[in-house]
């Protein structure tokens, strides 16, 4: 398994440098322009919700591939509690569980899961 470490501020104006490392992981995995775009919109409304959550200066990711088959998104200091009491980020939640085949949390990082 690879696994990559990424840190940003928690300012909206990094979230298009996840959205480009996410780009450069898939293309490099050969997945097709919808998979990468589907992707990365589920990214972006997860930096959305910490970003709206997180008390924090930063936000911490995790993209995990396994055997290039697999791919896991972890997003760190997402409380569910505040994610299911926060009726502005329901639309952002229900995007994310379109495009990715599970969504969960384990303790305070939120986790997108996706078979490539």
């Amino acid at each position: 398994m690879d696994r990559l470490k990424y840190q940003i501020p928690n300012d909206a104006k990094y979230f298009s440098t996840v959205r480009l490392m996410l780009s450069g992981i898939l293309n490099l995995l050969n997945r097709n322009i919808e998979e990468i775009e589907d992707l990365k919109m589920a990214v972006t409304e997860s930096l959305n919700i910490a970003h709206n959550l997180n008390e924090e200066d930063h936000i911490d990711l995790v993209f995990e591939i396994e055997d290039e088959k697999n791919i896991k998104i972890c997003v760190s200091e997402i409380e569910e509690e505040k994610l299911e009491s926060c009726e502005k980020l329901f639309l952002a939640k229900t995007i994310i569980d379109s495009l990715v085949d599970e969504c969960y949390f384990n303790e305070n990082t939120f986790i997108l899961s996706k078979k490539l």
